[in-house]
């Protein structure tokens, strides 16, 4: 792993600052100080209705990484638009979500803004054959910044990546 040593899921609050506000909601103030839009180098679109995204919400702490990973994957499409699409990166699935993770009680790591999800309907959870996993382009991009990929575990989540460990 080249990149940064990201922190486990059980140390999220205390590397990324703790997004819960009142009343169960997420903290405005934690979301203005921390969240940034990280711009794409492609054009990317919503995968539930094909509008424009302007942006991609994350947490400042791994703005700089994620750039680097889309930068990584922009030059091994060698800066195609139709190998983009082909890949499936430019359907983008996600980021800054304040929820809990999928059956459980604790925040997911998109509540933090360190996750990211792309192309849900050909990676979609629990999918046994991901598409991303015959796409060794966006897997060596992501994995260089040591993001951990949701294809890799046990009930396989191909759409996802978090800048944390499991």
């Amino acid at each position: 792993m080249r990149g940064k040593a990201w922190p486990r899921q059980s140390e999220l609050s205390a590397f990324y600052g703790s997004p819960h506000g009142r009343n169960g909601l997420s903290s405005p103030s934690w979301e203005r100080e921390n969240l940034v839009i990280l711009p794409s180098p492609w054009a990317l679109e919503t995968s539930w209705n094909g509008q424009a995204v302007r942006g991609i919400r994350i947490h400042r702490l791994c703005a700089e990484s994620l750039a680097s990973v889309l930068e990584s994957i922009w030059r091994a499409a060698s800066g195609d638009e139709s190998k983009i699409r082909g890949w499936g990166m430019h359907l983008f699935g996600g980021s800054y979500s304040f929820r809990l993770m999928r059956g459980a009680n604790a925040l997911s790591a998109h509540a933090f803004g360190c996750a990211v999800d792309f192309d849900p309907a050909r990676n979609g959870f629990g999918d046994p054959k991901p598409n991303f996993a015959a796409v060794p382009q966006v897997l060596r991009a992501f994995e260089e910044e040591g993001w951990t990929w949701g294809g890799n575990w046990k009930t396989r989540d191909g759409m996802h990546w978090q800048a944390a460990r499991v």
